[in-house]
């Protein structure tokens, strides 16, 4: 059984890659990688033993063993910060961005753009806020901008048209935040560090949203965090530990 776990793994990780694209009626980002994973994974079963009899070519295998072993130890401390960072705040906020996520095949919010905008929901219940910020552009798969469905879905459920804002040039989170701080200090008349902001985002993406938040000027801030549904949780915090080292290194 020990042999084949290599092939396993490479199996179970392609399945679940086409299942979670089928019942999440929308791209799941990283999809893609995730799946060489598995495909490679199958392929090295067939090919491990041919690595091993070559004594040059099995040398810089161990080597990158090793390589990948330290790799996998830096994910996984990734992952304990991802998991432990501050994401349920519940204290009043003068604004409120609610960050995209993208959208299904029908234009409408993506599942896990629902459960950022259902967490909104759930927070405005309890908190008298001033506005809500909208933070999500055009992507080219598309045929809107996310934060122009956003606001469909959240006046479909009571929200006053009134407090909504519109963000709709951002396309990723760094922009987000950057566009979202513009839009609030030309609305407020206010310097951002002046006013109590609300980050509702994902729970594997607060980190992150903190990260590059405090890069944009952001002082009084905390998070609200929408929780992933199971079936994509391994894919969304595998993908969110590399994103926030190219946030860290690029943005």
């Amino acid at each position: 059984m020990k042999k084949f776990l290599d092939i396993i793994f490479g199996m179970i990780i392609i399945v679940y890659i086409a299942v979670i694209n089928i019942i999440s009626s929308s791209k799941i980002s990283f999809s893609i990688p995730i799946f060489i994973l598995g495909v490679t994974l199958i392929i090295y079963h067939f090919i491990k033993r041919r690595i091993e009899s070559n004594k040059l070519i099995y040398r810089y295998f161990k080597v990158l063993k090793v390589l990948i072993c330290i790799g996998v130890i830096f994910f996984l401390g990734i992952e304990i910060f991802i998991i432990n960072y501050p994401k349920y705040n519940k204290g009043n906020a003068d604004y409120i961005i609610v960050l995209g996520a993208g959208l299904d095949t029908n234009s409408n919010p993506s599942l896990i753009l629902q459960g950022r905008l259902d967490a909104a929901l759930e927070y405005i219940k309890e908190d008298n806020y001033r506005f809500i910020v909208l933070s999500g552009g055009q992507g080219s798969d598309e045929k809107l901008p996310e934060s122009h469905a956003m606001k469909k879905y959240l006046l479909n459920r009571g929200v006053d048209e009134e407090k909504i804002i519109i963000e709709d040039n951002s396309r990723n989170t760094d922009e987000n935040l950057k566009f979202s701080k513009a839009k609030i200090e030309e609305n407020s008349g206010k310097p951002l560090d002046k006013l109590n902001i609300k980050i509702v985002t994902s729970d594997f993406h607060a980190l992150r949203s903190s990260i590059l938040a405090k890069r944009n000027g952001y002082v009084n801030y905390s998070n609200y965090s929408s929780h992933t549904a199971w079936y994509l949780i391994p894919i969304t915090y595998t993908r969110e530990a590399f994103a926030i080292v190219k946030s860290i290194i690029f943005d």
